[in-house]
């Protein structure tokens, strides 16, 4: 947030009363009064803050927004999941930094560079094929939904000292992405529903 310089002056508590300690007048009934406590002593004193100036301003994050799908159409977990460790107690994976990057599609870049970057990445749900794949009248509707497990969520955690490598890796996505003959997602709908909400909802959930 952004930064304040005030002056603290001790008050008194006389009823409901705030009274300034100081100069013995009373205080704005909307007045603030914050409370210490001296554990040495065991006793408690009042003050207030006056003369608030605003001395910094908090720095506005940089909000760089880019879509690119990673969905189950196209990923190939099988690679990735040689750099992953799987704990019993959770459905989670966590991932290690890879020896060298991949470079098979566009999703394998994007994921493995951003390992190479980050301190930490888990992934809930890598998009593998289901054990037991349902069929109607034994023959298989080559439905996305009904073959995969549900879709990934990856949470990568980053220093704050690599704050300038991830933007500058962000502002060149575009770039990169043009090299595997991808572009940025514009348009979220599924074109058989109507309703913008339910195509949005649609088209995320396949």
């Amino acid at each position: 947030m952004n930064l304040y310089d005030y002056e603290e002056r001790e008050a008194i508590l006389n009823g409901k009363s705030k009274v300034d300690k100081l100069s013995g007048e009373y205080l704005n009934n909307q007045q603030t009064i914050f409370r210490r406590y001296d554990y040495t002593t065991g006793q408690t004193t009042y003050f207030y803050r006056t003369n608030e100036s605003l001395v910094g301003h908090a720095t506005k994050p940089v909000l760089i927004k880019k879509n690119y799908r990673l969905g189950t159409r196209s990923l190939n977990p099988l690679n990735l999941l040689k750099l992953a460790d799987k704990p019993k107690q959770k459905e989670i994976y966590s991932f290690k930094k890879p020896k060298q990057q991949l470079k098979q599609d566009f999703q394998e870049f994007l994921i493995t560079r951003l390992l190479l970057l980050c301190k930490s990445a888990e992934f809930t749900h890598i998009p593998l094929e289901k054990e037991h794949v349902p069929k109607e009248l034994e023959k298989c509707d080559q439905s996305i939904t009904n073959h995969f497990q549900t879709k990934p969520v990856l949470r990568f955690t980053f220093l704050p000292q690599q704050a300038s490598l991830i933007r500058t890796f962000m502002e060149k996505l575009d770039t990169y992405a043009q090299e595997y003959d991808m572009e940025e997602s514009k348009d979220f709908s599924a074109p058989c529903f109507t309703d913008p909400i339910a195509s949005r909802n649609a088209y995320l959930n396949n």
